[in-house]
């Protein structure tokens, strides 16, 4: 009787073991889903305090990827409405109007894309009269980092796969600091069916949008 109370009481035991062990992996499983996390971001620690409260899409440079172009616009300014955390989001739609109207503030604009993306330098003074003529406090820099169908060798095999990915910058535009920068990307594998890349680059967007400091 006393080796099968033992037997028993193990089985019991180990059967909660396994309950228990399942329940931890749900709620594992249930914070990563949550978490929205991205593959990087930096954000600078003196710039804590900024809370800009109107924000703009300054640029989106799509590169080689010409579907991306006007979609993640879309996309990206759709997450910062949504977010309610602004008191204006200037699309870059109207920013673009503004500039072929503002001979003075389109060369200001491409002046400090130019020292950006050539030499990395973030111009404060450009920076500030782009905040003044726009009336935003923060701007928004996007690169498409991948949008594409291409085709990878796994374990030997070839694989398709597809791609959507962005980088994006957040501009003071008062002191032209970079106050957070991140990029993310999605890579989906598939055999028949495409995955679409705009439902790909939404979730990349809106991931990018929830970890962006405000």
């Amino acid at each position: 009787m006393d080796v099968a109370f033992d037997q028993q009481g193990d089985m019991g035991m180990k059967r909660k073991s396994w309950v228990w062990a399942g329940l931890l992996t749900a709620v594992i499983l249930s914070i990563i889903a949550c978490g929205g996390s991205i593959r990087y971001a930096e954000r600078d620690p003196d710039m804590k305090d900024f809370h800009p409260r109107t924000i703009g899409l300054l640029s989106t440079d799509v590169g080689t990827y010409g579907e991306a172009r006007g979609v993640i616009d879309e996309m990206i300014i759709a997450a910062l409405i949504d977010k309610r955390w602004f008191a204006t989001v200037l699309p870059s739609a109207t920013i673009k109007n503004q500039l072929k109207n503002d001979q003075e503030l389109q060369k200001t604009v491409a002046d400090y894309l130019l020292k950006l993306n050539t030499v990395n330098y973030s111009d404060p003074a450009l920076s500030k009269q782009i905040g003044d003529s726009l009336k935003i406090e923060a701007f928004l820099i996007v690169t498409v980092d991948s949008w594409n169908y291409s085709v990878e060798q796994k374990e030997k095999v070839p694989q398709d796969v597809a791609k959507a990915g962005l980088s994006m910058k957040l501009i003071e535009a008062e002191t032209g600091r970079i106050a957070w920068k991140a990029g993310h990307n999605i890579v989906k594998e598939y055999t028949f069916l495409k995955p679409d890349l705009k439902d790909m680059g939404k979730s990349v967007a809106n991931a990018m949008i929830d970890a962006m400091p405000h």
